[in-house]
């Protein structure tokens, strides 16, 4: 080939080059123009975003006090593992590797994993790590994509098991609950615009008076955590993060400060409230101390319990799950919502009842051979041998339940069950700020057709004059009844909370004693019966008599309330009901008898007579009451919550 010929390819292969080059710098030069011209301020806004985070600034929750400023539960500063769905490759392999630093269950991470809607979201995987896992994760971390440490706080009970049931716990909210606030929002702002106001004012207005929660947020779930949440929960800040690719933050500028929830001073005494725990021990049952005067509740003891830390950071499936399928139902604040026949404790409201409608006066008196018979069907008093001749005083004193027979049979129940409703709020919800109160049953000859489709007979009657049958009480109930009978008529509305102040102790709220009604009878009447209740305790023949103190005269009424019937009991033989088909014991008291400031009930399940069981207990709690230096150091060793009721369990087998 020639030279010139060599040359003109070599020019044609330049040319080529130099064409390709140019118009690569081209394509090259209108890409560069369209990303920083064109959507330059779009990528720099995204650019942005990923760099800053605006993030809301969790406000700290509200604490709990007693009376006496001892704080019950407040907040403690943790550590929680969060994931962003999005940012993982493997979640599989992820949640193995997770499982076996936190010692969380694989499948309880699967399972909140998948909980997790958004997958942009950083939401907690592992709440409230322990120091040696946060230690561990931190050391790995190059390898747990997705994965992200955030600090943030967790309710702390000062003492595990004090009052789980009536302080309640806390849980993250829900999506559900989120949509209900934010429906309840649109409504508020419709509502006002529908008044004339104007739709951004309506929609600050309604933000700022609901003060709604935001995704990840603790909630009261029960107890007082969730009828107080509206005090309990603050309004949240707001602050811009400068993170980097690992999300790590750099730097942070608060734009508005949380604002801490307001805390509650309760009427709970701790130091009351740890005696009664520790006086039931391991057994089931419950003890209420309340102001006869106010309605105060001193003390709201329930066993067996539950602890509070295992709420903390999120309860795990498998202890939820042995929660609920405990036979002995830890989750039931039986103070409030356990109901029972009240037994011979009711006889208070009968006997005041029958006084009131002149059906007895203070002097009638009743044969009590042992039984009375009512067509084929026996009624024995608890002695069967017989009281003899029994008036007022005297049928308390001993509990005679042929007296009180009699009394019903006179009186009928629509009559009795209406009194004890009337004067005692009986078979009602009072309105205690827990939303686990029941209101009982007073039974009624319509109650009967409509509940069972079965008529109303004399012997139903009888038995609930005494506390049987039908009739069913809780403990507070019982609490409320004694104070009205104690006070000489005046039915306040049971409460816990005294206060609600804010973060410099300034009292926000206060909750002032409720009057709900005044038994209006002649005092005579109250006298009487405080004469009868006094000789319960203090009478050598009285059935409270092991309340009694040496300084301080105690009034009170025990009680025996049958699960089962006295036949079956006789073919069981007294020694061998099984647990669950045995009596429960019951004393209702108050003291000083001459001037009432305190009224205490122990309800013991399936313990046996109250005289025997349940009066002394309450007799050890008046006591306490009365001499500060009584602390649960010194009194007999009882376990306040075991790991396993091994003593209820060996009882129910």
């Amino acid at each position: 080939m020639r030279s010139a010929d060599r040359k003109d390819e070599a020019d044609g292969r330049y040319h080529l080059i130099f064409w390709l080059m140019v118009f690569f710098f081209v394509i090259l030069g209108a890409r560069l123009w369209y990303l920083q011209v064109v959507r330059g301020a779009e990528f720099y806004e995204r650019v942005e975003s990923n760099r800053t985070r605006t993030v809301e600034l969790t406000p700290a929750r509200g604490l709990i006090l007693d009376r006496n400023g001892t704080v019950l539960v407040d907040n403690e500063g943790s550590f929680d593992l969060c994931v962003q769905k999005s940012r993982v490759k493997d979640a599989e392999k992820l949640l193995e590797e997770l499982a076996g630093i936190t010692g969380v269950d694989v499948e309880e991470l699967r399972r909140r994993y998948q909980a997790i809607r958004s997958s942009n979201a950083v939401a907690p995987l592992v709440q409230a790590l322990s120091r040696k896992d946060l230690v561990t994760l931190e050391s790995r971390r190059y390898r747990l994509e997705g994965t992200s440490i955030r600090v943030n706080s967790h309710r702390h009970p000062i003492i595990d098991v004090l009052a789980s049931h009536t302080l309640g716990y806390v849980r993250e909210i829900s999506r559900e609950q989120l949509e209900d606030e934010r429906q309840k929002i649109e409504e508020a702002v419709t509502g006002l615009v529908l008044e004339g106001r104007n739709p951004e004012e309506a929609r600050e207005q309604a933000l700022r008076e609901m003060n709604p929660h935001s995704s990840g947020d603790l909630v009261g779930r029960s107890g007082l955590e969730q009828t107080m949440e509206q005090y309990l929960h603050g309004r949240p800040g707001l602050a811009e993060r400068e993170v980097n690719a690992r999300e790590t933050v750099l730097s942070e500028v608060i734009q508005k400060y949380p604002e801490p929830g307001y805390s509650l001073r309760l009427t709970l005494d701790a130091r009351l409230q740890a005696v009664a725990q520790s006086l039931l021990g391991e057994r089931a049952g419950a003890i209420v101390l309340l102001d006869p005067r106010n309605f105060e509740i001193l003390a709201l003891a329930s066993s067996p319990t539950f602890r509070l830390s295992d709420f903390s950071g999120g309860i795990s499936t498998r202890k939820w799950q042995n929660l609920l399928k405990d036979p002995f139902t830890p989750l039931l604040h039986r103070a409030i919502a356990g109901q029972y026949p009240p037994g011979s404790t009711y006889k208070i409201a009968v006997a005041l009842a029958a006084l009131a409608e002149g059906i007895i006066t203070p002097d009638t008196t009743f044969q009590c051979n042992g039984s009375i018979t009512v067509g084929p069907d026996t009624f024995r008093c608890h002695n069967h041998y017989g009281h003899g001749k029994v008036d007022l005083e005297k049928s308390l004193a001993v509990s005679c339940d042929v007296y009180y027979y009699e009394v019903g049979r006179l009186m009928g129940i629509d009559l009795m069950s209406q009194r004890a409703g009337e004067y005692f709020g009986l078979g009602r919800n009072l309105g205690l700020e827990l939303n686990s109160e029941q209101g009982g049953v007073l039974p009624t000859t319509e109650w009967k057709m409509r509940r069972e489709n079965r008529r109303w007979t004399l012997g139903d009657t009888i038995t609930a004059s005494i506390g049987q049958g039908y009739v069913a009480a809780t403990p507070l109930q019982v609490a409320q009844m004694t104070a009205v009978a104690a006070n000489g008529g005046s039915l306040y509305r049971p409460h816990l909370v005294k206060e609600v102040v804010d973060i410099d102790g300034q009292v926000v709220h206060s909750f002032e004693p409720e009057l709900i009604s005044t038994v209006d009878i002649p005092r005579e009447h109250f006298v009487e019966i405080r004469k009868g209740l006094e000789a319960v305790v203090n009478d050598p023949d009285g059935t409270g008599r092991r309340a009694a103190l040496p300084d301080v005269t105690v009034a009170g009424k025990t009680g025996t309330s049958q699960v089962i019937s006295n036949r079956m009991a006789a073919m069981y033989g007294r020694d061998k009901i099984p647990y669950h088909r045995r009596d429960h014991a019951w004393f209702t008291g108050y003291a000083p008898a001459e001037n009432p400031e305190v009224v205490v009930v122990v309800l013991l399940e399936h313990a046996g007579g109250g005289g025997a069981e349940a009066a002394p207990v309450g007799g050890r709690m008046l006591a306490a009451y009365f001499d500060p230096r009584i602390m649960t150091s010194t009194l007999p060793p009882a376990q306040a919550q075991p790991d396993k009721p091994t003593a209820w369990q060996a009882a129910l087998e």
